[in-house]
């Protein structure tokens, strides 16, 4: 039986660790916003997960951050008016796209030609994040090793979950693609059947036209 140092093991799923991170969680980044002007951001968050939004922005000269949080249900998850950051955390039970919209205004009566552009962060995050395994083993006597299984697994977890959303995703998308097909057809059949019938009553008439002007027999 072939065995591995634990140095290896240990490497080993680090990589995988890092391989399921970028996989299944979305990095932070940065853009700038100019006074007056809104940007959204949309993600697609599967259902029975945890979704974790955070902002911050910049100071600026008699300018203020409007954000809000829309569910796929249009209710709103986070409404923050007038904060530079803010952030929001919850359950998610039904998946669907989540849009984070931020705005830059002035405040009333400063001209807007005064005004700075806003160097803002979005973090937004799916899974777990609040576990922290650091403390694990001191809080569950856990090894190192087994900090690092208890991440794969939930990092593995999150992923199966992500994915089988997407399926589910696919087989809404599919039965819309044929449910419309299926429509297509059923109106170009009575589309054919409109037209035979007006061509027949269109024939009839005719006929009875020359025959009243005795243009045919």
């Amino acid at each position: 039986m072939v065995t591995f140092p634990k140095v290896m093991l240990v490497s080993l799923l680090g990589v995988l660790l890092a391989c399921l991170e970028c996989t299944v969680q979305v990095e932070g980044f940065v853009f700038e916003l100019p006074v007056g002007r809104r940007r959204c951001f949309h993600e697609e968050v599967p259902g029975n997960t945890e979704l974790h939004i955070s902002y911050a922005a910049s100071p600026g000269y008699a300018q203020f951050i409007d954000a809000y949080v829309l569910g796929p249900t249009g209710r709103m998850h986070m409404v923050n008016v007038g904060q530079n950051q803010g952030s929001a955390s919850e359950f998610i039970s039904k998946g669907g796209e989540f849009s984070l919209c931020l705005t830059s205004r002035m405040v009333y009566g400063v001209s807007r030609d005064k005004g700075t552009t806003h160097s803002v962060s979005v973090d937004i995050r799916i899974g777990n994040a609040k576990n922290d395994y650091k403390n694990l083993v001191g809080k569950e006597k856990l090894r190192p090793m087994e900090v690092e299984l208890r991440v794969l697994e939930d990092e593995a977890r999150l992923l199966h979950t992500r994915s089988t959303h997407y399926v589910e995703k696919e087989a809404e998308m599919r039965n819309a693609v044929e449910s419309l097909a299926f429509k297509v057809v059923v109106l170009g059949a009575v589309i054919i059947v409109i037209f035979v019938i007006f061509s027949v009553w269109e024939l009839i008439h005719l006929k009875k036209y020359f025959r009243k002007k005795r243009l045919i027999d």
